[in-house]
């Protein structure tokens, strides 16, 4: 592959899943107050920023929720963001940060699944025109001015693939149409006329998630480039008829966001989220597509890559990572700044970190340089920075800002991580006796020292903790909810001299943590040296400290040892028009009709639990076996217990959660009390959201589970008002045991916080007159605790 010319690209990331690249063109100094739209317009700003600068914040104001990267032109800057209980449009002046005007978008896109209320798209500017999409799936063009509605079209099932967390395609303008991704047969690329917003052509079938087209020139010829679920394809702006077309994926796809980025006029690279593809387009008679490589250079992020100067720069996971353009090959990584969007600008890149610093650092292919950072708000998000005027603008969840690039101020940069716990506890001293010796002495005081330690991490009486991995690499990153919720890996330390890699914890003496570790910034895996893993949501390790509980049911019981059976059968839901395969533990003993559609079985009559992430709980959390030893050893009396999967995301928080409460109260429970004499009392639980489900249900359906246990329970912002109003309007109150921890969910600008955990739950139950049964695990939210 040819090294591309100098390129300046910015990127945004628009939401959790989601992912977008902006390009700056070529522009005069007349355009560095205008940025258009989703990469930045035509007239993005170049040669703008000064040898040496510091940062400062000149303003900043309150805004609503949402993922949307502003748009700014001639000082105006336009965003969108939930505003009550709607989603608006506004205009704000770029010098003061003062509301101009707003304009309703329709009801708020509330968050779920881990996702913040808010719109995704980026508004496009033309003129005196402001063409926004909703969450919901109204397109809607506005006059830049007044604020007036101009047009509408709207998008449903009906006419459109509706993503799992929104709409998200930015609007793009294309001479006097506006281009949209919309999904659908014949219909995956729309356009329509930006003065009327009549539709002028629709062309192609697939799915559509959250990518967005761009505009680019290959074989001679302007052309529209839209990558689908499954295909990218070279349009003809004035028709839509297709030029060249070629598949990029197949089979079923996960949502991901699929971002085109044009390398040079013969290259181009898209981001699959998993993987980078870099394709050669020919043109002339006849249109040529050649794959030339694949990378997973920049992989387990949503952050696509920019290219600068033949090199991508992008996140492999947090890694920020630097490769060519030509092979995709890793040049370097750094773990110096760790953000969810990147911007490449004149020579450089702009991050807002997840700390909420804006930090610039060059654009270079022999390694990270960092030039300037200042601290704008107290975390970052998804939305990237856009630049104009020799301001950078920034939002996040809860805020919009203004940061002057000054060349008067002094450049601030950040200082080395200093580990409070590098030389915690006897390891610890150990650890400083080895640096204290010359470095070609230190190997082998590291051999000797592990040759009588037999169990590893290792593990004192206080709490601390010690991972280790020993091996001739690079580098190693630990993973998992050791490290909490918020997605971040921490690198492991390495002594110098010698193959040994070490991380120290100061952690709850009674707690139980789930890890991984990632090797030369390959995918994290369950750590070798440690014998103890589980195999729940991900495959990791287990670290159990001194004082942890130990459930000895956990394995299966002894040869001859009474046990219960577990059965499977498949079910048809009429309310969610799915099916499941339920597994059922009927207790030694049962003599109904096994789950083999037999006669209605007579008495005895059994208790029922129904377990939602059932198959989870039975593969990682072993309640078989518990139920084995509890029933089997006369510990508990015999009952019959469902073990339900989940179907689809939103049947635990999302659209389907109501379906799949009447799902498991008028249809699961009357075949259970059919064919498995389960007529007794009976109780509901389940972990994380499935603890949500399980309340909702019990809520929802009065006088059937008299009895509910969650763990680990949390509320997304479109769970919480109904919550509320549930358990305020709940006559039938029933009892309900919350087993939850200090490190339970707590996520940071996700739509999950702490007033909505499990916590806040136990009050809110105790205020309203319910039994509550509050149990402490002092590990955190995985299957290592939920199954103690």
């Amino acid at each position: 592959m040819t090294r591309p010319e100098s390129q300046r690209v910015l990127t945004s990331l628009p939401v959790v899943l989601l992912s977008f690249a902006l390009l700056l063109g070529a522009a005069g100094a007349a355009a560095e107050t205008n940025w258009r739209g989703f990469r930045g317009g035509p007239d993005a700003p170049v040669d703008v920023l000064p040898e040496t600068f510091g940062l400062t914040v000149d303003w900043k104001r309150e805004l609503g929720s949402g993922y949307s990267t502003p748009s700014l032109q001639d000082g105006a800057i336009v965003a969108t963001f939930t505003a009550g209980d709607e989603d608006v449009l506004a205009v704000f002046d770029a010098a003061t940060g003062e509301e101009r005007w707003r304009l309703s978008l329709g009801e708020k896109y509330a968050g779920h699944d881990g996702s913040a209320d808010g719109p995704l798209s980026v508004p496009a500017l033309d003129g005196d025109r402001i063409f926004a999409l909703s969450g919901h799936g109204l397109l809607l063009a506005a006059d830049l001015n007044s604020g007036g509605e101009l047009w509408r079209v709207t998008y449903s099932e009906a006419n459109s693939s509706v993503p799992f967390y929104g709409y998200s395609a930015s609007p793009v303008v294309v001479d006097d149409l506006v281009v949209m991704l919309v999904g659908g047969e014949d219909r995956a690329v729309v356009a329509y006329d930006k003065a009327s917003g009549e539709q002028r052509w629709a062309t192609g079938t697939d799915t559509v998630t959250y990518q967005t087209p761009i505009v680019a020139t290959f074989g001679g010829q302007r052309q529209i480039v839209a990558v689908t679920d499954q295909w990218v394809r070279g349009l003809d702006p004035a028709d839509g008829a297709e030029l060249w077309s070629h598949r990029i994926q197949t089979g079923e796809q996960r949502e991901v966001g699929s971002h085109p980025l044009v390398l040079d006029d013969q290259h181009l690279l898209i981001d699959l989220s998993i993987e980078s593809l870099a394709l050669r387009i020919d043109g002339g008679d006849r249109w040529t597509i050649t794959e030339v490589w694949r990378s997973r250079a920049f992989s387990n992020n949503f952050v696509p890559p920019v290219v600068h100067d033949g090199t991508l720069f992008g996140f492999t996971g947090r890694i920020l990572t630097a490769a060519s353009a030509e092979t995709g090959e890793i040049l370097w990584r750094s773990r110096a700044v760790r953000g969810p969007n990147l911007t490449l600008v004149d020579g450089h890149l702009a991050v807002l970190s997840r700390e909420g610093e804006l930090v610039i650092f060059e654009a270079s292919s022999a390694d990270y340089v960092e030039k300037a950072r200042v601290q704008v708000f107290e975390n970052g998000d998804f939305p990237m920075a856009i630049f104009g005027g020799g301001r950078f603008y920034v939002r996040n969840l809860a805020e919009l800002a203004a940061v002057n690039v000054d060349s008067a101020a002094a450049p601030a940069v950040a200082d080395a991580e200093v580990d409070p716990l590098r030389h915690l506890g006897a390891f610890g001293a150990f650890i400083q006796t080895v640096e204290a010796l010359p470095e070609a002495e230190r190997q082998a005081r590291v051999d000797s020292y592990f040759a009588a330690v037999r169990q590893m991490p290792i593990v004192e009486a206080d709490g601390s903790a010690h991972l280790i991995y020993r091996g001739d690499v690079a580098d190693v990153a630990i993973h998992g909810t050791l490290l909490g919720w918020n997605g971040e890996e921490r690198g492991m330390h390495r002594v110098d001299g010698t193959d040994l890699f070490y991380r120290s914890f100061q952690l709850h003496p009674e707690g139980v943590y789930n890890y991984m570790l990632a090797v030369d910034f390959g995918q994290p895996e369950p750590d070798p040296a440690n014998p103890n893993d589980i195999q729940g949501f991900v495959h990791a390790s287990e670290l159990r400290l001194p004082m942890a509980r130990v459930n000895h049911r956990l394995v299966a019981p002894a040869d001859g040892a009474p046990r219960g059976e577990l059965h499977t059968f498949r079910i048809h839901s009429e309310t969610l028009d799915n099916f499941r395969d339920v597994r059922v533990w009927t207790p030694p003993g049962f003599g109904g009709g096994g789950g083999h559609g037999g006669e209605e079985a007579e008495a005895p009559s059994y208790p029922l639990l129904v377990v939602s992430y059932g198959h989870h709980a039975v593969d990682a959390g072993h309640m078989d076996h518990v139920l084995d030893h509890l029933v089997g050893g006369g510990q508990a009396a015999p009952m019959v217990v469902a073990f339900v999967p989940r179907q689809d995301f939103t049947e635990y928080n999302g659209d389907q959660a109501a379906g799949y409460a009447t799902f498991l109260a008028t249809e699961l429970v009357p075949h259970l009390e059919r064919h498995y004499q389960a007529t007794g009392a009976k109780a509901i639980m389940g972990p994380a959201s499935a603890g949500v489900a399980s309340l909702r249900t019990a809520l929802a359906h009065p006088g059937i589970f008299g009895k509910v246990a969650v763990q680990s329970f949390y509320l997304t912002d479109a769970d919480r008002d109904e919550f509320t109003a549930m358990i305020e309007a709940a006559t039938d109150k029933p009892e309900v045991w919350v087993d939850t921890g200090p490190n339970d969910y707590q996520i940071e600008n996700s739509g999950i916080y702490a007033e909505r955990s499990s916590k806040a739950l136990v009050e809110k139950l105790g205020a309203e007159g319910f039994t509550v049964h509050r149990l402490t695990n002092y590990g955190t939210a995985s299957w290592a605790g939920w199954r103690i």
